[in-house]
């Protein structure tokens, strides 16, 4: 079983601590652009198991899992969990690549509808409105304060790290989200996944 993706993705991550946590075989593949044509969807993370392409760090995840004999998303309340952190993730991954970093940059973003009435400044302005207020809900949580992590609150902690990682999201006053953040990174399988071993 090989997983294909770089170590700083949060998405690769999860995958990682999943399959860290299984008592399967695997490696980690660092893509290349000679590799990342054997992705369906040409992005990371993708797993190949035999004849088996994934292409999704969800279904990976939940693979793995039912691979090994362990629980995906065993409630309605961690599926939420799961998909509202998500949610902020990908919203703030594209902020992040939008190369934005602060308000002069973002003077020089063209304003006004194109013809399809997408305007890029708008846009970036709701993207990181959505990611204030799902930071909000998140901080709102009922987290674990010890193992075992479920998988929502395991892609959580991914979008958290990467957060800090990346410098994107300010956690100041998030005070559940930054004891729930020091408390996993001490956990062995998210300290071993951490981006920049």
């Amino acid at each position: 079983m090989k997983l294909y993706g770089v170590r700083t993705s949060p998405y690769v991550r999860h995958a990682r601590v999943a399959l860290t946590q299984s008592n399967l075989e695997w490696e980690l593949e660092q893509v290349t652009l000679d590799t990342i044509g054997q992705s369906p969807t040409l992005r990371v993370p993708f797993l190949i198991d035999g004849d088996l392409t994934l292409s999704d760090s969800s279904v990976i995840v939940r693979y793995v899992r039912e691979q090994s004999g362990q629980a995906f998303l065993a409630t309605v309340a961690d599926h939420e969990l799961f998909a509202l952190a998500t949610s902020v993730l990908d919203t703030a991954v594209n902020v992040y690549l939008m190369n934005i970093g602060d308000s002069a940059d973002l003077a020089e973003v063209p304003a006004g509808a194109s013809v399809i009435g997408f305007d890029p400044k708008t846009y970036f302005e709701r993207q990181q409105e959505r990611v204030a207020v799902g930071m909000q809900e998140l901080e709102r949580c009922q987290l674990s304060s010890s193992q075992p992590y479920t998988d929502g609150e395991i892609r959580l902690a991914c979008l958290l790290d990467w957060a800090a990682y990346r410098g994107t999201i300010d956690l100041s006053g998030k005070d559940n989200l930054c004891r729930f953040l020091t408390e996993i990174r001490t956990w062995p399988p998210f300290a071993e996944t951490a981006p920049d071993l």
